[in-house]
């Protein structure tokens, strides 16, 4: 069903409301379900760059799952040198470990996408959401491997119908990389 969807904004924009709501429908019946978070809110930025930039770096399986599993890996870390992995998140009271906790994941999982070579925006926030404490046991951060593992494969068949060619894997191509010369590969 080869349709151009990169043909006007108008087009574009509806591809990507229809391919969201679908997406985010299917999570959200798997939450309801089986009561586990399988919509949370970087998945939110995860889905556009999957719809809205298809082809870019960021959307690369690889680069979409690998930058999640940095983050909640860091997240969970930070989690646990800094004693929180038992307690209960309160954004609004952000206590000294709490601060130390967000800025060790954050910081951790912004260097490592850069040295592995996984660049995932959203990534960012999934890691605050661990570090913070809003998602902190083991069994709910699987849940959210999980559902971007599940949006990543939506978003593949949902993009491969349209005629758009997705990577099965790795990028299709680097973009220009900022801060870096092309000698600094």
């Amino acid at each position: 069903m080869a349709i151009d969807v990169r043909g006007s904004r108008g087009t574009l924009g509806l591809y990507v409301l229809l391919a969201t709501a679908v997406t985010t429908a299917i999570l959200g019946v798997l939450a309801h379900y089986l009561h586990e978070p399988f919509v949370f809110p970087s998945v939110g930025p995860t889905i556009f760059i999957l719809f809205f930039t298809p082809l870019g770096l960021q959307a690369a399986p690889r680069n979409v799952i690998g930058g999640q599993i940095i983050g909640i890996a860091c997240g969970y870390l930070a989690l646990m040198v800094f004693g929180l992995t038992g307690g209960l998140a309160d954004i609004f009271d952000l206590t000294a470990p709490r601060i130390g906790s967000a800025v060790l994941a954050l910081s951790l999982t912004l260097a490592l996408m850069v040295w592995l070579g996984l660049p995932h925006a959203p990534a960012g926030a999934t890691t605050l959401i661990v570090a913070l404490g809003l998602v902190h046991t083991l069994p709910h951060l699987a849940i959210l491997l999980l559902a971007v593992i599940l949006v990543v494969v939506c978003a593949f068949g949902i993009n491969r119908l349209f005629g758009i060619p997705v990577p099965v894997w790795s990028p299709l191509h680097d973009e220009p990389r900022p801060l870096l010369s092309r000698g600094s590969r």
